[in-house]
């Protein structure tokens, strides 16, 4: 289950995630959901405040990132070398 998938909002404007998007015609959110939910097995629950939220979070299903996507987040948010706290805990 990923927790806070999202980054609590901090992550939609990013190059990398907005430069996908816009490669998919998709939003920087849908981009991040679609990269947590590649695997099988795997949940996320993301924060939805209105309806308009809740159908971009949806859309999220019909994007396909391709290899070189997930080379490109791997590039830029490497996965970190040593256990990292969860915010505010």
């Amino acid at each position: 289950m990923a927790y806070t998938p999202l980054g609590e909002g901090r992550l939609r404007g990013h190059r990398t995630l907005t430069e996908i998007a816009r490669r998919h015609n998709a939003t920087p959110t849908q981009i991040m959901l679609a990269w947590v939910m590649r695997t099988q097995n795997v949940i996320a629950i993301p924060k939805a405040s209105s309806a308009a939220h809740v159908e971009e979070n949806a859309g999220s299903l019909d994007v396909s990132l391709t290899e070189e996507d997930l080379q490109e987040i791997d590039k830029a948010f490497p996965a970190p070398k040593h256990k990292i706290p969860l915010a505010g805990w």
